[in-house]
């Protein structure tokens, strides 16, 4: 029988990546979520108003 107890080589005591979330992804991803939306909202007021003058 063979005993499998032994830790694999690249275990052993060397830095792997890490390959978990960044604590400030959730806040990037909502500062730029809330920059689309202010750009959306801009570009229908400038169409909106850009339409009252042509009228």
């Amino acid at each position: 029988m063979k005993d499998n107890s032994a830790r694999p080589a690249a275990a052993k005591d060397s830095v792997l990546a890490e390959t978990g979330t960044n604590d400030s992804t959730a806040a990037i991803a909502g500062v730029a979520a809330a920059l689309i939306v202010a750009g959306g909202g801009t570009a229908v007021a400038v169409r909106r108003r850009r339409a009252r003058r042509a009228a």
